[in-house]
């Protein structure tokens, strides 16, 4: 974790992602450093966040992502996985992701609320902490944005 429990840098937030991703899928993904070479992401959920920071964590999926996420989780085969399914799995996901940062962000004292997961992209502001994962040929791109509560 970052030595600041206030403070979410690229390289902590891509290990809590890959973490989770391994942990609860498993679902293989590395730091990608040619973003471009993916496919681009069409499915987007989110879930917010608050506490001593606020914000929210955003995931950005290519759609064969979150149909192999689908599958993992479900035990199925891609082919059989419907768009809901897909979308059901991005959301737990975020869920699953938004937990780990507001426990890296909160330290041993974790102070914080998560809201509920949901489909969309954000239209935050405050810092923004990202990193994009390459999952076996797949984008999965993950945004924090956060901000010092008033």
């Amino acid at each position: 974790m970052s030595s600041d429990p206030t403070t979410l840098d690229q390289h902590t937030l891509a290990r809590l992602v890959v973490d989770a991703l391994e942990r609860t899928a498993f679902v293989l993904a590395d730091p990608c450093d040619e973003p471009d070479a993916l496919p681009p992401a069409d499915t987007y959920a989110q879930i917010d966040f608050s506490g001593p920071t606020t914000g929210c964590v955003e995931l950005l999926a290519s759609r064969e992502f979150a149909r192999n996420l689908a599958a993992s989780i479900l035990g199925a085969d891609a082919s059989e996985i419907t768009d809901i399914q897909c979308e059901e799995a991005l959301r737990e996901l975020a869920n699953i992701v938004g937990g780990s940062v507001i426990t890296a962000l909160g330290g041993s004292d974790c102070r914080f609320s998560l809201g509920l997961p949901r489909l969309g992209r954000a239209h935050a502001t405050g810092d923004d902490t990202a990193c994009v994962l390459d999952a076996e040929g797949q984008r999965l791109e993950v945004h924090c944005h956060h901000a010092r509560a008033a």
